[in-house]
C-alpha cells in the first residue's frame, strides 16, 4: 500500500514551525539558527542518535566540526536559541531524520527560511525536483566531465547531478555551483556537505561578470578565473537562471552579443542564455529552464537566432503550466542544446519539440502521486508526471554523435 503521510512535508511544516518560534521569542537571526539545527542533527545522526540532543551536545558536536562548517555560518558556530525556547524546538524537531530526508524536502525548507518576497522580485523560484532530475538524465552528466550551474541556487542540479553518477557509473561528474547570493552559497554548501559529502564546489561570484577589462581594472571575481588559467570550459551546464529583473543593456552592450539584438530591455536570463554557450566548450552540453515566452514570443526571435548560431538545439520541453506551482503561474520550457563554434548562420539541426501533460502537480500546487507510489520516495518516482518518459528521448539526441 502507498503510504499518504507525507513525511517530506511534515519536515518542511516543523521547519516552518521553528522557524516562527525561533522569529517570535528572540531577536536571533532564524536563517543561520535553523542551518546550526540542521547541522548539529546532521552531526548527532552520525553518532547514532535519533533525536536532536540537548543544546550543550549540539554545541560540543557543531565545535568540534567547526573546520567543516566554518565556511557555512555567519558568525559562531554554537546554537543561540534561547534556554527558555530550546526544549519546545527540540519538541518540534522531532526524530525527523536529516540524512535520511529526500532532498525535495529540504530544499522546500531553504525555500521557507529565505525571503520570498526577495526571491519571488528576482524572478527565482524553486526547481521542481523531477524538472530537474529529467535535465539531469538527459544530459547525462559523466565521471570526469565538469559541470556547472551559474546560478546554483541550493545546488539542486548539481546534487541531483551528483546521485545521477554515482548510480549510474559508480562515480560523479566534477561538481561546481556559482551564485550571486551569499545565503544561496551558504544553503548550496550545506546541500553539499550534508548529500555529496563536500563535492559540490560552491563559490558566490556574480555569473555573469564576464573576464574582461573595464574601466575599473581588471575584472578578476569571474567564474573563469575561480577556474583557473587551464579551464577549458564545462562539459555540462544545467541551470534555472531568475526569470526577472531587468537590467540595464548599456550595461553589457559592449560585452553580450545578445545585448545588441534585444533592444532597451534586456532580461537577465537572456544574459545567461549567452553565458551558458560561453562557458561550455565546443561539444559541451546544455539544458536551461526558461520562461516560456524565450522559446516563442516573437520578442526574443534574434536571441533564439544568436542561440542557433552558437549552438545546435537538439530538443525543446514545454513544462506543463502547473509545473512550478505553488511558486509561480509562470509557464516555463526547457532548452536543451550542443555548443557549437560560432557560425553565420544558424545551425541546421533537426530540433524535437516535447509536451510534458503531467505536471505531478494539481492546480493548487500539491503534488498528484502515482497510484500505489510511496510518498517518500524521491518525486521522480512518486510524482505523476510524464518527464522521465521524455528524458531518455532527449538523451539520446543530446548524446549522440
Amino acid at each position: 500500500m502507498a503510504k499518504r503521510h507525507q513525511f517530506g512535508v511534515d519536515f518542511v511544516s516543523r521547519i516552518r514551525r521553528m522557524q516562527e518560534i525561533i522569529m517570535a521569542n528572540s531577536g536571533v537571526d532564524e536563517f543561520y539558527e535553523i542551518i546550526r539545527l540542521i547541522l548539529a542533527k546532521y552531526f548527532a545522526e552520525g553518532n547514532g542518535q535519533t533525536e536532536l540532543p540537548d543544546k550543550t551536545s549540539c554545541d560540543q558536536l557543531l565545535t568540534e566540526h567547526g573546520p567543516e562548517i566554518a565556511f557555512i555560518l555567519d558568525g559562531v558556530l554554537e546554537l543561540q536559541t534561547p534556554d527558555s525556547i530550546f526544549d519546545e524546538v527540540r519538541r518540534v524537531f522531532g526524530t525527523t531524520s536529516i540524512r535520511g530526508q529526500d532532498f525535495t524536502a529540504l530544499d522546500q525548507a531553504f525555500e521557507q527560511l529565505t525571503s520570498r518576497s526577495y526571491k519571488a522580485d528576482k524572478g527565482q523560484y524553486f526547481t521542481p525536483r523531477h524538472v530537474i532530475d529529467m535535465c539531469v538524465e538527459a544530459v547525462d552528466p559523466k565521471p570526469g566531465e565538469l559541470v556547472c550551474d551559474p546560478a546554483c541556487g541550493s545546488a539542486a542540479f548539481l546534487k541531483s547531478a551528483h546521485s545521477y553518477g554515482i548510480e549510474k557509473y559508480g562515480n560523479a561528474s566534477s561538481l561546481y555551483g556559482f551564485d550571486y547570493s551569499h545565503r544561496a552559497c551558504q544553503v548550496a554548501k550545506v546541500v553539499s556537505l550534508i548529500g555529496t559529502k563536500g563535492a559540490i564546489n560552491v563559490e558566490q561570484v556574480d555569473s555573469l561578470r564576464l573576464p574582461e577589462r573595464t574601466l575599473l581594472g581588471e575584472a578578476g571575481d569571474t567564474i573563469e578565473a575561480l577556474m583557473g588559467p587551464d579551464f577549458p570550459g564545462f562539459d555540462v551546464i544545467l541551470t534555472n537562471p531568475p526569470f526577472a529583473g531587468d537590467v540595464a543593456a548599456e550595461t553589457f552592450s559592449a560585452a553580450y552579443d545578445v545585448a545588441r539584438v534585444s533592444g532597451k530591455r534586456l532580461e537577465r536570463d537572456v544574459l545567461f542564455i549567452e553565458r551558458c554557450i560561453r562557458l561550455l566548450k565546443v561539444g559541451g552540453r546544455l539544458a536551461i529552464v526558461l520562461p516560456d515566452n524565450k522559446v516563442s514570443s516573437r520578442v526574443f526571435r534574434d536571441v533564439r537566432l544568436w542561440l542557433g548560431k552558437n549552438s545546435e538545439i537538439r530538443a525543446v520541453v514545454s513544462l506543463h503550466r502547473y509545473t512550478f506551482l505553488p511558486y509561480t503561474t509562470q509557464k516555463a520550457a526547457v532548452i536543451f542544446a550542443v555548443k557549437q563554434a560560432p557560425s553565420l548562420s544558424p545551425y541546421e539541426s533537426e530540433v524535437h519539440f516535447f509536451r510534458s501533460d503531467a505536471a505531478g502537480k494539481s492546480s493548487n500546487g500539491s503534488p498528484n502521486y502515482r497510484p500505489d507510489a510511496d510518498t517518500d520516495a524521491p518525486a521522480y518516482r512518486s510524482l505523476d508526471h510524464d518527464l522521465d518518459e521524455i528524458a531518455p528521448r532527449i538523451r539520446s539526441v543530446m548524446c549522440a554523435g
